[in-house]
């Protein structure tokens, strides 16, 4: 026995789907925005304390 599901349930099952889906698409851009941006001052913070290091050393 197959239950089909009536147009209203399957509206209402794929507008919670994609309200769903926003909201992690939208955490997961935000975690990868704050960890590429760690990153990206370690690398800047490696690439300085190279320069300088190079600079005072003869």
């Amino acid at each position: 026995m197959r239950h089909d599901p009536s147009p209203e349930e399957k509206s209402a099952a794929f507008a919670a789907f994609r309200t769903d889906l926003d909201k992690s698409v939208g955490k997961g851009m935000e975690d990868h925005e704050s960890k590429m941006t760690k990153m990206g001052f370690l690398f800047l913070g490696i690439f300085v304390g190279v320069i300088a290091l190079a600079a005072l050393l003869p």
